[in-house]
């Protein structure tokens, strides 16, 4: 019995150390993208660092406003700032399995904001950089619109949506056994 108690909390201690991990390196990459930002109202000129979209704006013929490069920069701190809700989102479930209130409401909908959250980011960058490339209409259009953290952040943020649902089956299902015994 003990052996269980350990490697459940071996579970949890693991699953904070990624949390952490991950809210570490969301927070960085959100800290760039606030820098370049600032950088670019203070001085009102574009920084020397590139812009951080999967568009490459390198080399274009046409330029575009300062204006509109804040936009896009105020979009895509805006949409990455939904990796750090989702992960909190994760991080309150911690707390119920640890209790073992494993079949709760609250597990459900936490899994469902998280999965929301994952799916904001995917299809926000998404947009933001379809919306760049249509700004920007050039014969040099070197993009990696079905980037990596399009993928793995759809799939996430499915992922969450599924295990919303079983949680919610699984409170049914336990509301069931519970009339019965």
């Amino acid at each position: 019995m003990k052996s269980n108690t350990q490697k459940t909390t071996t579970g949890f201690k693991a699953f904070n150390t990624i949390y952490f991990i991950g809210s570490a390196f969301a927070a960085l990459k959100l800290l760039d993208y606030l820098q370049w930002t600032v950088q670019l109202v203070r001085k009102w000129q574009l920084p020397e660092a590139p812009f951080f979209s999967k568009v490459n704006l390198s080399g274009l013929d046409n330029e575009m406003s300062l204006t509109a490069y804040l936009v896009f920069a105020l979009a895509y701190i805006l949409a990455f700032s939904c990796i750090i809700l989702g992960l909190y989102q994760l991080k309150n479930l911690s707390k119920f399995f640890e209790n073992n209130a494993i079949f709760q409401n609250e597990i459900s909908n936490a899994f469902l904001k998280a999965g929301k959250c994952f799916l904001v980011f995917a299809f926000g960058t998404f947009a933001i950089d379809v919306a760049l490339l249509l700004w920007n209409l050039t014969n040099s259009r070197v993009i990696d619109l079905l980037s990596t953290e399009l993928i793995v952040f759809t799939i996430l943020g499915y992922i969450m949506f599924f295990l919303a649902d079983v949680f919610k089956k699984g409170i049914h299902l336990q509301e069931e056994n519970e009339l019965t015994i």
